[in-house]
């Protein structure tokens, strides 16, 4: 029977087999991406300054540029083996990002942290909850009027008890992922004190593993990643199918498989939609596939392709590309300037071109690749790269065992 868990599960289930003796697990040898794929691309990334998190593994990250004129990096935790500290937002000042600054920390009832997200102002932050003593999960928004130490305005937890996986801020609504319930809520947050649900989506289906596991939304559309039920794109103000917050439509859903280990598997685990400098409207989803205890203190083969699919037509993506770091696997990407910034697990850091038309097998793209592994780490030298997301030039990332990472794309040396 073909395993189908969710990485947040199996994450909490295998990271706590073997990490009470975190120290034993650590090798002197380097584990990550090669030399050789290092040093193959025509550009590289240069570290320009170290967030290092040893005590604990960290999760996704958020950069943004604050309304006080200053840039900041929010970063997650994860307590889901011993040893582990899972309730704390880390907050960075990184406006010289050759010298980040942990300037606070915002202790929440939970024992991770998934998903953290800034709206477009600058001024509202929210992250999801899940494994809270009081099973109170859910979500906690942050006012950020001094963002080096950001307030509680709320908590919201009442209808997403079960726990959030990931959250999304657009115009003046909040787009939780509940995990309980497989399910889209969306939050007025107006009133940021006073959180509101105004809709809730879920797929009628019959397939036996539902799961949704992030969303992003640009431009009116939603972007659903639900698992084995694939990419779903809802219209929440595109004028599509006169969808809004307050009434999301769906538009379209894709299912697909990946060929992994003699066996076919969905496990669409994150989304990000683009239009690039040529006018080609994509979306870039991947896959998440880990194998049945996965033991996150070694090297293990990971599993899971980037799918590019053409979204010209919202209401009929098709796939018309692919990327793989293989046996590597895909966690979670950005894309600016037509350059896709990627977490590749064991894989680490990569940059992968993606201007002009998207065919075929597309790895021949790839521009750098950085090994996030560390000393100075949970468990030391073990690339495991969480998050990537630019900003003001430079790109961020988060590793699982060592923290947050500052770096820049840059040309690589003439051979």
């Amino acid at each position: 029977m073909k395993h189908c868990i969710s990485l947040s599960v199996l994450l909490l289930a295998s990271a706590a087999l073997a990490a009470s003796d975190a120290g034993a697990q650590a090798r002197p040898g380097f584990v990550g991406p090669s030399a050789e794929e290092v040093a193959r691309g025509a550009a590289r990334f240069e570290v320009v300054g170290r967030g290092p998190i040893a005590h604990t593994r960290s999760t996704d990250l958020w950069a943004f540029r604050a309304a006080n004129g200053r840039d900041y990096v929010y970063t997650g935790t994860w307590g889901g083996c011993a040893g582990c500290q899972g309730n704390r937002l880390f907050v960075w000042d990184v406006s010289d990002p050759a010298r980040p600054v942990l300037t606070d920390s915002v202790v929440a009832d939970a024992q991770s942290i998934n998903d953290v997200a800034v709206n477009e102002a600058g001024t509202l932050a929210a992250f999801g909850r899940r494994g809270a003593r009081s099973r109170r999960n859910g979500v906690v928004l942050l006012d950020l009027a001094d963002p080096a130490h950001p307030r509680q305005v709320a908590d919201y937890w009442e209808t997403v008890t079960g726990g959030v996986q990931a959250v999304f801020f657009s115009g003046g609504y909040l787009y939780v992922v509940d995990a309980g319930a497989s399910s889209l809520v969306v939050l007025d947050v107006s009133d940021p004190a006073d959180p509101r649900p105004v809709s809730r989506f879920s797929l009628d289906t019959d397939m036996p593993n539902r799961y949704l596991s992030d969303v992003y939304v640009h431009d009116g559309l939603a972007y659903l990643s639900y698992w084995d039920d694939g990419l779903v794109i809802l219209d929440v103000g595109k004028g599509i199918k006169d969808g809004t917050p307050r009434r999301p439509r769906m538009l379209s859903q894709v299912r697909y498989r990946t060929e992994w280990r003699n066996q076919r598997w969905g496990h669409t685990h994150y989304a990000f939609p683009y239009v690039n400098r040529a006018g080609r409207r994509y979306v870039f989803v991947g896959d998440a596939i880990l194998p049945p205890g996965a033991d996150f203190n070694r090297r293990m083969e990971i599993g899971g392709l980037l799918h590019v699919f053409d979204a010209t037509n919202p209401e009929m993506p098709v796939e018309v590309a692919t990327y793989e770091v293989e046996g590597r696997g895909i966690s979670k990407f950005w894309v600016h300037s037509d350059t896709l910034y990627l977490g590749s697990h064991n894989g680490g850091l990569r940059a992968v071109d993606v201007s002009g038309e998207l065919r075929g097998r597309i790895n021949r793209r790839e521009l750098a690749v950085l090994a996030t592994a560390d000393e100075n780490a949970f468990i030391p030298n073990l690339t495991f790269t969480w998050a990537a997301m630019p900003h003001n030039g430079l790109v961020f990332a988060t590793d699982f065992n060592s923290g947050l990472w500052v770096t820049r794309l840059v040309s690589a040396p003439a051979r």
